[in-house]
């Protein structure tokens, strides 16, 4: 496929988060509407990863490639299984099209991965959890190094020879892939709100400013971040307010009920209790698991 060279010039890969997580047979990650892109290295065991209805079996050493406004549920297939995870979005959009796999053909799942690739994955997570000043410069090359790779070891007839389940074309299907390509017209106001909740988790959240930021009514902003994002504003926190939790207990000894209560929850239980909602374990059993 050609790819226009002005693409080049404003292509931006914007990198969000990055994080290591582990989990026990039976985790499940219910279907969600993702908002982000994601690359993730399994580092051991194996899953499936359910992408717009698409099962894919990963196991360790392999890469996967989870598209911005996809649907996905994911299935703990051992005892243990851990992947490193890196969040991004891509500046480019093109009529809600999927641009990585579309026009580099980036599959969902690249097999046998060279050891470099994990190389690359641990330059960002380590990056980004120490203060080095030139730590974004060296987290945005390094996913660029990662998207390089991928797209240098993925041949040309890639669509035409993939042994991985073809698209769903089902009526239901059709609807998923009408959902996202709706969803990934963005609209600048909600994006310029997205981009500021992403910088700050912790903080308190108020509609009343999030809708003064965009320039719009409280209601609007509901109306239009869902169509953008897939999920309300307040709902978008909870994820984030979530990841940036289980981050902390990966990087840091901080006790849970401060963790709980720097990101807005009153109640240390009550949190707990939401953050098994997310990611199948306790906080505990989290931090736990990640330090064996």
């Amino acid at each position: 496929m050609h790819i226009p060279p002005s693409l080049y010039s404003s292509m931006r890969f914007n990198f969000l988060y990055v994080d290591r997580y582990v989990f026990r047979r039976g985790w499940t990650y219910p279907e969600s509407y993702v908002p982000y892109c994601m690359l993730r290295y399994i580092l051991q065991g194996s899953a499936d990863f359910i992408i717009d209805g698409v099962p894919h079996m990963v196991q360790e050493g392999e890469v996967c490639y989870i598209p911005e406004g996809c649907q996905l549920e994911c299935h703990a297939r051992e005892d243990a299984f851990s992947f490193i995870s890196i969040r991004f979005t891509t500046t480019v959009q093109l009529d809600g099209s999927d641009f990585l796999a579309e026009y580099f053909r980036i599959p969902r799942v690249t097999r046998q991965a060279d050891p470099e690739v994990l190389g690359y994955f641990q330059q960002v997570y380590q990056n980004a959890t120490t203060q080095n000043t030139s730590k974004l410069f060296r987290i945005r090359g390094n996913l660029e190094l990662i998207l390089a790779w991928l797209v240098e070891h993925t041949p040309e007839a890639h669509l035409e020879t993939s042994s991985e389940p073809e698209a769903d074309l089902s009526v239901e299907g059709l609807r998923r892939r009408e959902s996202r390509t709706h969803a990934l017209k963005r609209d600048p106001r909600v994006q310029v709100v997205v981009d500021y909740l992403v910088a700050h988790p912790a903080e308190p959240f108020d509609t009343e400013f999030l809708a003064c930021m965009a320039d719009m009514s409280p209601s609007s902003l509901r109306r239009l971040f869902k169509e953008t994002t897939g999920k309300s504003p307040g709902a978008f926190v909870k994820d984030l307010r979530m990841t940036t939790a289980a981050r902390r207990l990966l990087v840091t000894d901080e006790r849970i009920s401060s963790i709980a209560y720097e990101l807005g929850f009153d109640d240390a239980n009550y949190f707990s209790r939401i953050f098994k909602t997310f990611f199948g374990v306790s906080p505990q059993e989290y931090r736990a698991a990640s330090r064996e």
